[in-house]
């Protein structure tokens, strides 16, 4: 390892603490501002500073510091023991946290104005949505006329389990939790780390836009993008087409369920040049099972119609032109939310991450110039970054990407993670966890990230 590294890594955590520090005072104080007021949409404040945030984050820090301590400094032995505590701990401090919210997670739930896929899951059978979408989809209400119907395909799933409106919210953050198994896997596989692994699925659980917007549908969607992750990651370690057929199958539900992860396609599309740079596949393998995915894709698109009568494509294209038309109407001007976009994506994804992930990318890139060598955090680095540029100058989102960014939010965590395992150090982490936390209670807390009405 470079003998400046350890230097350079523990000067910008310093700064990356010291920013998540001073946007969590100014949200102390009610005048960090998330959003644009000229752009047309800001987040307000609903409540002033009380002492209850305060201790219900300091308890929350005490308990992952404890399972710090508990866990040890090496994680190679009973990972899934280690894996099992982070996960009782990170679904605690949700607990925890969504307490402080102004409203209840079933007021959110029944809400038209909040989480409008459950009013149409009460109106219509599942195959009367999937077949009539593209004609019943102008009478609902904004969330579900503005989104493929594969958040209301999880609902009425959801409802096969419990129909209580008090139960369902739970069962939404539940299947969003899940995300922490492929955040693991897919960790694990590009560095062949557990603690790396085992610190990504934990601040995984904690992610500051997770937190504002339980339960909304959202905070599922890193589910799916992070299941793609993995088998793209499985596809190039093994060279298997059984892998890369099964992603051209998850991406079809990707598609359905939100299209705009697919700007993490930049992070695949990286993924498999660093393969053929390195000779894990050939890039004529690469081709051929790329090719087989398309076609497992087109196999689904095909039998979803024949079964359902829905139409992906013109479902996807009608959506993306109601999309543009909604910013013309709303008066969200592109430039002005090329610029606030990425600020508001760092309090969602963490101030303290954003920080860290751009400190992994410019050590990175030192070290490739220094060494000739890439890491495969400087590969992730770079293209989640790439990922974030072209989606904000695609302009599709302007503003509201707290909630609509939580996908490249969650894969953001992953730089940090690395960050603190390639100092060797749980305090460094320790710092990272507290920071996060404070900063996700008293944005729960004070702001009003999601309104029933």
């Amino acid at each position: 390892m470079n003998s400046d590294r350890p230097t350079a890594f523990s000067n910008a955590l310093i700064v990356a603490l010291l920013a998540s520090i001073l946007i969590t005072i100014d949200i102390a104080r009610g005048t960090f501002v998330v959003g644009s007021p000229d752009g047309g949409w800001v987040y307000g404040y609903l409540q002033p500073l009380r002492m209850t945030p305060i201790l219900v984050a300091a308890l929350a820090t005490a308990i992952a510091c404890l399972a710090l301590i508990v866990c040890g400094g090496r994680v190679e032995g009973r990972i899934w023991q280690r894996f099992l505590l982070w996960s009782i701990v990170g679904v605690t401090i949700q607990v925890l946290i969504r307490s402080l919210a102004p409203f209840s997670l079933e007021q959110i739930f029944v809400s038209e104005g909040a989480n409008s896929f459950y009013t149409v899951t009460r109106r219509y059978y599942a195959s009367t949505v999937l077949r009539e979408f593209d004609t019943l989809r102008a009478s609902w209400p904004q969330h579900a006329q503005s989104n493929m119907p594969g958040k209301l395909m999880l609902i009425y799933a959801l409802k096969d389990i419990a129909r209580a409106s008090s139960i369902l919210p739970w069962l939404v953050i539940g299947v969003s939790n899940l995300g922490v198994f492929p955040m693991y896997w897919f960790a694990r596989d590009l560095f062949g780390d557990a603690r790396i692994a085992l610190w990504s699925a934990a601040l995984y659980l904690i992610v500051p836009a997770k937190l504002f917007f339980f339960p909304l549908m959202n905070t599922v969607t890193p589910v799916i993008v992070l299941t793609c992750a993995c088998l793209v990651m499985r596809w190039l370690a093994t060279g298997k087409t059984v892998y890369a057929t099964a992603l051209g199958a998850a991406l079809y539900g990707l598609v359905f369920f939100e299209p705009t992860p697919l700007v993490v396609g930049i992070v695949f599309a990286t993924l498999l040049v660093r393969a053929i740079r390195d000779r894990t596949i050939s890039w004529r393998q690469g081709l051929w099972q790329s090719l087989a995915g398309i076609s497992a894709f087109v196999v689904m698109y095909l039998i979803v119609r024949r079964w359902t009568g829905f139409n992906l494509l013109t479902a996807f294209s009608a959506i993306g032109a109601d999309a543009v038309e909604f910013n013309r109407m709303a008066g969200r001007p592109y430039g002005i939310w090329v610029w606030q976009n990425p600020w508001d994506f760092a309090i969602g994804m963490g101030t303290c991450q954003a920080v860290l992930a751009v400190a992994v990318l410019w050590q990175g890139l030192v070290e490739c110039r220094r060494t000739g060598t890439c890491s495969a955090a400087t590969w992730l680095s770079a293209s989640l970054l790439g990922s974030l540029l072209a989606i904000d100058l695609l302009g599709v989102n302007r503003g509201e990407v707290v909630r609509l960014w939580i996908f490249l939010a969650c894969f953001l965590q992953i730089p940090a993670a690395y960050f603190c395992a390639r100092l060797d150090s749980r305090v460094a982490f320790a710092l990272v966890l507290a920071v996060t936390i404070f900063q996700g209670a008293l944005g729960t807390a004070m702001i009003g990230f999601v309104l029933p009405g």
